[in-house]
């Protein structure tokens, strides 16, 4: 059966164009006689994909071998019954597409020893929902989503995976963490970092991230190309809590600043004294206290890597 109606609504009147009530009826009763000539569709959204934003409804037109919504009408989202229905001129397949970076530019990172453990906490907070990793040996697993919109890949909390799976496990559930290397041209607000040194950086954090406490940085999306802006904080002793420091790493130097996260403006004068350290990795091994640098040797390199290539995938430093 050939079945085939196109038809778009009127775009609103521009800005100052003033109608009567009559018209407005009018133009109404119009636009509902050309609906009854459509079809209704209603579907039920599946509950393993985090929906953040409304779905784009779109039909697949084999003449042309595209996706178009050019038949999709009167389209209506239920975020509380998670379901969507539209009306369509054409019985075409019907696809459900999601924004794929919907939680970037992220709000904030956190990299920090597990407490409870031999392993490490990463916790990236999205724009839509926060996700944390825990990183163990060589593989990671997924510990808790909060504001999350429905129960997606609540099965695979606290089971081991490795870090290709779990990329693949979350992007199929629509919840993309792990930007791609031209992601910064799709991301409003994307800061993106010479990428030897920030991959340099990540392996430091690596090594360092049974010792240390790293932390997002307001500061590190105006710093520029060749600057990543964070905070740091040694983390051995529980019962000690130090305070959280301003660093910059740029491919000639890291640097400990006068200035801290609260500080009212931002200034590159590092602090007073300190000799000069070529990356966060020698910053440990002339500035860290005795305890760190005995941690940071007694790492396994399984560990190391699994931390190294969750951050690759995560880039925090570009998009935070």
């Amino acid at each position: 059966m050939k079945y085939q109606v196109q038809y778009r609504a009127p775009a609103p009147p521009p800005p100052g164009v003033t109608r009567t009530p009559e018209e407005i009826e009018q133009e109404i009763k119009k636009v509902e006689a050309q609906y009854e000539k459509l079809a209704m569709v209603f579907i039920e959204l599946p509950q393993d994909v985090m929906w953040n934003e409304p779905p784009v409804v779109v039909q697949w037109q084999d003449g042309r071998k595209i996706w178009t919504s050019s038949y999709v009408n009167d389209y209506k989202f239920n975020e509380d019954k998670l379901n969507i229905q539209f009306r369509t001129g054409v019985l075409w397949p019907i696809g459900i597409a999601t924004l794929r970076y919907s939680n970037l530019p992220y709000q904030g990172w956190d990299l920090k020893p597990d407490p409870d453990g031999r392993g490490v906490l990463i916790t990236v907070t999205g724009l839509c929902v926060t996700v944390t990793w825990l990183c163990v040996s060589n593989f990671v697993k997924l510990k808790s989503i909060a504001n999350a919109s429905t129960t997606a890949l609540s099965e695979h909390f606290n089971k081991p995976y490795s870090v290709k799976a779990m990329v693949k496990l979350m992007r199929d559930a629509s919840c993309d963490f792990f930007p791609d290397f031209d992601a910064h041209n799709h991301v409003e607000g994307s800061t993106p970092k010479e990428w030897v040194m920030e991959r340099h950086t990540y392996h430091a954090m690596s090594f360092l991230s049974r010792a240390y406490n790293f932390q997002s940085s307001r500061w590190n999306q105006g710093a520029g190309y060749r600057t990543i802006v964070l905070q740091a904080r040694e983390n051995v002793d529980k019962k000690r809590s130090n305070k959280l420091q301003l660093m910059t790493v740029s491919p000639e130097r890291a640097t400990v600043l006068q200035c801290n996260e609260l500080s009212p403006e931002f200034n590159f004068e590092p602090q007073v004294g300190l000799p000069f350290f070529p990356g966060l990795f020698t910053f440990n091994m002339l500035y860290g206290s005795v305890d760190a640098r005995r941690m940071t040797f007694n790492m396994k390199y399984k560990l190391v890597e699994t931390v190294f290539e969750m951050l690759q995938e995560i880039k925090p430093c570009s998009y935070s």
